[in-house]
């Protein structure tokens, strides 16, 4: 039987706090001085795997979240610290917060808090290397409104008939769970359409997309008449989902 996991001990300081939650002026500057990118993106659509391997392209710098949440064992290997998160209690979460030593922070299920730190960020720019990661789109608001440096990105699923293949093509899934992933996929496109900030890359093929993608980010140029197809392409996607979810 799955356990619940406990709610936060120190909840309503970590809410008295996020309230009205800035970051330091250290890491303001990080965020003026370098290039952080945000890939947003729905289930399925190939994100983790563009990381890795814009990662291993050395040019790179994965950001791995603080989460105040205990590690969990996934398919017979237990999470570390530095790979899936660095594992902090609320103690250090929360002293934390009062340096304001995290870009952003949310709490989950009033059972823990998840956030980008500045330890982070600093590698990445003492490495000389491009500060990346994986986010929810609340957080691309938040951490946008600090700085124009940053690259939200928004990575799409191919046509709907392959993003359901790659989708199935994870393995065994109960239909409510798939119900579940797709009506948030939804939801998700809808918030990114409505951000004039995000810019757009449909995953047609990894390889492509990830040199794309690339060249992207160095030049800061996405051309009019890609992100108007993109565009185009999300709202099909939409159609395709309300489609299918009715």
């Amino acid at each position: 039987m799955f356990e619940q996991p406990p709610l936060l001990t120190h909840l309503n300081e970590f809410q008295r706090i996020l309230k009205t939650y800035k970051p330091s002026l250290e890491l303001l500057d990080l965020l003026h001085d370098n290039k952080f990118v945000l890939l947003a993106a729905p289930t399925a659509a190939g994100r983790n795997t563009i990381i890795r391997n814009l990662i291993m392209t050395g040019k790179y710098y994965y950001v791995v979240s603080d989460t105040t949440r205990r590690p969990r064992i996934n398919n017979g290997i237990p999470e570390t610290n530095g790979n899936e998160y660095w594992f902090k209690n609320e103690a250090e979460f929360l002293q934390g917060l009062k340096n304001g030593a995290y870009v952003e922070a949310a709490i989950i299920h009033n059972q823990q808090v998840s956030g980008v730190s500045l330890e982070e960020l600093r590698k990445a720019s003492q490495t000389g290397t491009i500060a990346i990661t994986d986010i929810d789109i609340h957080g691309c608001d938040t951490i946008k409104s600090y700085s124009d440096a940053t690259i939200p990105v928004f990575i799409l699923p191919p046509a709907f008939p392959e993003w359901m293949r790659r989708l199935d093509g994870r393995g065994a899934m109960d239909p409510q769970e798939k119900r579940r992933r797709l009506t948030s996929a939804a939801e998700e496109i809808e918030l990114a359409l409505q951000r004039s900030y995000f810019r757009f890359i449909v995953n047609w093929d990894l390889r492509v997309t990830v040199d794309a993608l690339h060249q992207h980010i160095i030049t800061g140029e996405f051309g009019e008449l890609e992100q108007a197809n993109a565009h185009i392409h999300a709202e099909q996607l939409l159609t395709d989902l309300s489609g299918y979810l009715r």
